[in-house]
């Protein structure tokens, strides 16, 4: 298991992306900045761009969502730009797109649960010869939704039959000791190599833990 991460950006920063410089500047400036994040952690990830893909989003565009919508509500027609920027797959769709991939491709939402749900839908397309790549990737929700100080964040892990490490996450009952988000907290274990965590999921506590 591989692992690639941006640099933390504060819930108060303002925007700032990666320039994604493999983009050409045209094309570029139609990208979101989740999209950006998106596409930055995962051509570090696949150098040949032909890995399978799993593209996960707890929030995914809303801002851009809601910007669409109150433009309607004050009777101005989508455009079609806008439209294609608040999808939840427009990452998976500007990677594929932008780095000419064609191997299956999935996005996924689903709470606090979402990284879980993309990582067991990763293993499920594993194959022996073929790694997946996930992508989780968020950014700060709009002020009137936004109940906590939520950093944007993006993670790239190139899940194989072959690595060294496994990833292992077992329903427990004990108590977690933090309350951030999951992938945060996950990003943490990667990051330190060894030892455990038990998160708080959507609906019941998971222990994760880095096995050799």
């Amino acid at each position: 298991m591989e692992l690639e991460s941006l640099p933390e950006y504060p819930w108060s920063d303002q925007g700032d992306a990666p320039v994604v410089s493999v983009v050409p500047a045209m094309q570029r400036r139609r990208l979101t900045r989740l999209s950006k994040m998106a596409l930055h952690v995962a051509s570090a990830l696949d150098e040949s761009h032909d890995l399978p893909s799993v593209f996960a989003s707890q929030h995914g565009e809303v801002a851009h969502t809601m910007t669409m919508l109150e433009g309607i509500f004050g009777g101005d027609a989508p455009s079609p730009t806008k439209f294609s920027q608040s999808v939840h797959n427009s990452a998976s769709g500007a990677y594929g797109i932008h780095f000419s991939n064609q191997s299956a491709s999935t996005s996924i939402a689903a709470g606090r649960d979402t990284l879980f749900s993309a990582l067991v839908e990763a293993r499920a397309m594993l194959e022996p010869g073929r790694d997946v790549l996930v992508i989780y990737v968020d950014v700060p929700l709009p002020e009137r939704f936004r109940n906590a100080e939520e950093p944007a964040i993006a993670l790239g892990i190139r899940l194989s039959l072959t690595a060294p490490r496994q990833l292992v996450a077992e329903t427990t009952t004990d108590t977690p000791e933090s309350c951030d988000q999951p992938a945060w907290q996950l990003l943490s274990l990667l990051h330190k190599g060894e030892g455990e965590r038990v998160v708080s999921q959507e609906r019941r506590c998971l222990r994760w833990s880095l096995e050799s």
